[in-house]
C-alpha cells in the first residue's frame, strides 16, 4: 500500500473522529449509561481471557500495545487491572487524541501511526488489544497491513486482544463489519484460543440501559442474536524448542 493511500486513510479517520467530537463528547464515556454497558462487556471479556490464559498473575510484567489507542481511556482499565503504566504503549493515527492520551498516562508511551507502521522493534510486546479499530478501516490493503504490524510486534506466546463490530450499520458507512471468518485470513500466523459476541444492539442498548441496566444484561446474554460485536484472543506460536 502506497504512503499516500496510508496517509488519506488516517485523514479519513481523524475526520470522522474530530467530526463527532469523540473525545469529548460525554456520550463516548463512561458517563453515557448505554457506552457504559457496552464498555462492560467488552472488559469482561478481557478480564475472562486474562484469566484464561494464566496472565493474571502477570500483569505487572507483560508490556501492552494498545494498537488504535484514541485517547488512552482504556489505559486506566489496564492499570486498574495491575499493569504498571511505564509497560504500557499506545499508537493511533490522530495526533490530537495521542496528546490526550500523553497528558493524561505521562509514565506511558504513546506514538504516531505513520504510514501504518508500528515504531517499535519485531517482538517486542507481550499483549496487542484492538478495540473497535479494524472496523474503522475500510480497504482489505490497510487492514491486511496494519494486521501484519500487530503480528510483527507480538512476541512468540504473545496474545491479541480483538473487539469489534460483526454487523454493518447502515446508517454509518464509515465503518466495515469484521467478522470471524476475517481473522482467519488477516491474522494468518496466530492461533485462536477464544471467540464470543457480544455487546448488546446498541439501539436497543441506548433505550433499554437507562431504564433498566439488569434487563439489558440479561437481553444480552440471553439472546445471541442481539449481540454485535465479538470478542477474540489469538496467540503467536511460540518458537519452537532447539533439538
Amino acid at each position: 500500500m502506497a504512503a499516500d493511500d496510508e496517509n488519506s486513510e488516517a485523514e479519513r479517520v481523524d475526520r470522522i473522529y474530530s467530526q463527532r467530537g469523540y473525545d469529548t463528547d460525554p456520550e463516548y464515556s463512561d458517563i453515557d449509561p448505554a457506552y457504559l454497558h457496552r464498555i462492560h462487556s467488552m472488559e469482561r471479556a478481557t478480564l475472562r481471557t486474562i484469566r484464561t490464559c494464566g496472565l493474571a498473575s502477570q500483569l505487572a510484567a507483560v508490556r501492552v500495545l494498545d494498537f488504535g489507542c484514541g485517547n488512552g481511556r482504556w489505559f486506566g482499565r489496564w492499570i486498574a487491572w495491575g499493569a504498571k503504566p511505564e509497560n504500557l504503549i499506545g499508537v493511533d493515527v490522530r495526533h490530537s487524541a495521542l496528546e490526550m492520551a500523553q497528558a493524561t498516562f505521562p509514565q506511558s508511551t504513546f506514538a504516531s501511526l505513520d504510514n501504518g507502521a508500528i515504531p517499535l522493534p519485531d517482538a517486542s510486546v507481550d499483549i496487542v488489544v484492538a478495540n473497535l479499530v479494524f472496523s474503522s478501516i475500510l480497504e482489505d490493503a490497510i487492514r491486511k497491513e496494519a494486521a501484519a504490524e500487530i503480528v510483527r510486534v507480538l512476541r512468540p506466546g504473545g496474545f491479541l486482544f480483538l473487539s469489534d463490530f460483526t454487523v454493518n450499520n447502515p446508517s454509518n458507512p464509515d465503518v466495515r463489519a469484521l467478522r470471524a471468518a476475517d481473522l482467519g485470513l488477516l491474522f494468518t500466523g496466530l492461533e485462536r484460543v477464544y471467540l464470543k459476541k457480544i455487546v448488546l444492539l446498541p439501539p436497543l442498548a441506548r433505550k433499554l440501559v437507562p431504564r433498566s441496566w439488569i434487563a439489558a444484561s440479561i437481553f444480552e446474554a440471553s439472546f445471541p442474536f442481539l449481540r454485535t460485536h465479538m470478542f477474540a484472543a489469538l496467540r503467536k506460536p511460540a518458537c519452537a524448542s532447539a533439538s
